[in-house]
């Protein structure tokens, strides 16, 4: 499993079930870059490892000096910047 095939995967699923900010969002979501790759990891790995698989693969996407999650909630910041950031992950 890579950075981007989680990523890949967390892009696909904020366009099926939307983005947020403020929170992770619950399983069914919406998700906020985190909480969705969070998701996606799990797709590939077990749950305990789950977490820290998602923060690196939203680390590698975001590529921002602040932390993912400052960068999501970013007052304006919109979901099609969140799927474009997690679809060009390295």
């Amino acid at each position: 499993m890579t950075n981007r095939e989680i990523c890949l995967k967390a892009a696909e699923r904020l366009r099926e079930v939307g983005w947020r900010q403020g929170g992770y969002g619950g399983e069914d979501g919406p998700h906020c870059i985190l909480g969705a790759c969070q998701w996606a990891a799990a797709w590939y790995t077990n749950a305990a490892a789950a977490r820290m698989v998602a923060r690196r693969a939203a680390r590698a996407a975001v590529q921002a000096p602040c932390t993912t999650i400052a960068w999501n909630d970013e007052p304006g910041r919109t979901m099609e910047e969140v799927i474009a950031v997690l679809e060009a992950c390295p």
